[in-house]
């Protein structure tokens, strides 16, 4: 993270000043909530993530956006998905089971703060490649889905499904493809992104957007 952050340091004197502007992308993303000793758990969404260029040339840019994501993840609600252990045998609640917890469809969000660098197509409206990528990291938010492990004093235990609010350091990179002319800014984009949360311990989310790209 603090590599990157360097790099676009770096990179800003070779930027000059231009008339900064916004470019747009609307799309899809899948997110994994990984916390250890639990299941991993999907969510996906829909993206919309504005950046602003503060600074580009025909080469490249720097800039900064807030590609936020709403969603879910999916439940079939009532009783019957959720269970429980007791010793090594695990058992499934059912509907007539009045202690078991529901497993319930549960809302997502996802708002990181990126600051990116930006090569090739799609960097800003100067650029005429076909093909760029981009690198960069930031701040994130994330209210995911979660499974609670809950236990009583004799050892016995049950998952719940519930949410958890993350916050910590992001990291993403990616590709864009150009799909329109020469000088547009229409096109594919493909991007991977990691966060640490540093509100909890130890649970990560992966994620993976794809959008199209536009002014």
């Amino acid at each position: 993270m603090k590599k990157y952050f360097l790099l676009a340091i770096i990179c800003i004197g070779s930027l000059h000043v231009s008339s900064q502007n916004f470019i747009h992308a609307i799309g899809f993303s899948a997110f994994i909530d990984h916390t250890p000793r639990s299941p991993n758990i999907a969510s996906y969404g829909l993206t919309y993530s504005p950046r602003f260029n503060v600074m580009e040339n025909s080469k490249m840019s720097l800039s900064i956006g807030i590609p936020l994501t709403v969603g879910g993840s999916g439940g079939s609600g009532g009783k019957s998905a959720d269970g429980y252990y007791i010793g090594d045998d695990y058992y499934y609640y059912d509907d007539d089971d009045y202690e078991a917890p529901e497993v319930k469809a549960r809302w997502m969000v996802d708002v990181p703060v990126i600051l990116n660098l930006n090569f090739g197509a799609l960097s800003s409206k100067y650029n005429t490649q076909r093909v760029g990528f981009f690198v960069g990291g930031g701040f994130g938010y994330h209210l995911g889905p979660v499974n609670v492990d809950h236990r009583d004093l004799r050892g016995n235990h049950y998952i719940d499904s519930t949410y958890q609010n993350l916050a910590g350091p992001v990291g993403n990179l990616g590709i864009r493809i150009r799909t329109g002319p020469k000088y547009s800014t229409e096109g594919i984009e493909i991007k991977g992104s990691y966060m640490k949360s540093v509100t909890r311990k130890q649970p990560d989310v992966y994620g993976i957007t794809l959008m199209y790209v536009f002014k």
